[in-house]
């Protein structure tokens, strides 16, 4: 499987002059997605999937080559439409993975986003999840377990809670490492 992943999905408007919507405004998201609600439908080669501003393509084949052709043909099917709409894709920003059984050995075909070549990641965040090419989750996990001590780390700083209870915080959760811990406590 081969799959690509804009970092972030910036696509600058040409329409010269002064319009648009000013940044942070509660219209701009509802205008971009009213605007770009036909990408889904013109690229053909591909599944497209788009939530807000981010936009990943992904094709699955046989081959590393079948899967790397129907790529390039879909974001030169997503390439033909932002030029159409007057949209510049940012392929400095954009990147693709390769997702398989096994090893890979060896090239295949470069990747373009218009006359670009994207970069090949072997990790990437898509909405907030780490994936990586051989779909293991170790560093998803090391992340929300850093992101939970770092919280964690917050509240006890915190002078809010009775001295007792914050003392019995880091016994509490000492051994929450998996899910069935969590409900454990609950």
């Amino acid at each position: 499987m081969l799959y690509i992943c804009p970092k972030r999905a910036t696509i600058q408007i040409l329409l010269g002059g002064s319009s648009g919507v000013p940044q942070g405004s509660v219209l701009g998201p509802t205008l971009f997605v009213l605007y770009t609600s036909d990408l889904v439908g013109s690229v053909q080669s591909g599944t497209v999937h788009m939530y807000t501003d981010d936009t990943t393509i992904y094709c699955i084949g046989k081959s590393i080559d079948e899967v790397a052709a129907a790529l390039n043909q879909s974001l030169t099917e997503l390439y033909v439409w932002c030029v159409r709409n007057k949209l510049a894709p940012h392929p400095e920003k954009s990147e693709y993975m390769v997702i398989h059984r096994g090893s890979f050995t060896g090239p295949h075909s470069p990747i373009y986003l218009g006359n670009n070549i994207l970069g090949r990641v072997t990790q990437s965040r898509l909405l907030g999840v780490d994936i990586d090419d051989k779909l293991n989750w170790s560093a998803h996990i090391k992340g929300l377990k850093n992101s939970f001590v770092n919280k964690l780390s917050l509240i006890k700083k915190s002078r809010f809670l009775p001295k007792q209870d914050l003392l019995r915080l880091p016994y509490t959760f000492r051994g929450v490492s998996r899910p069935s811990d969590i409900a454990r406590l609950v």
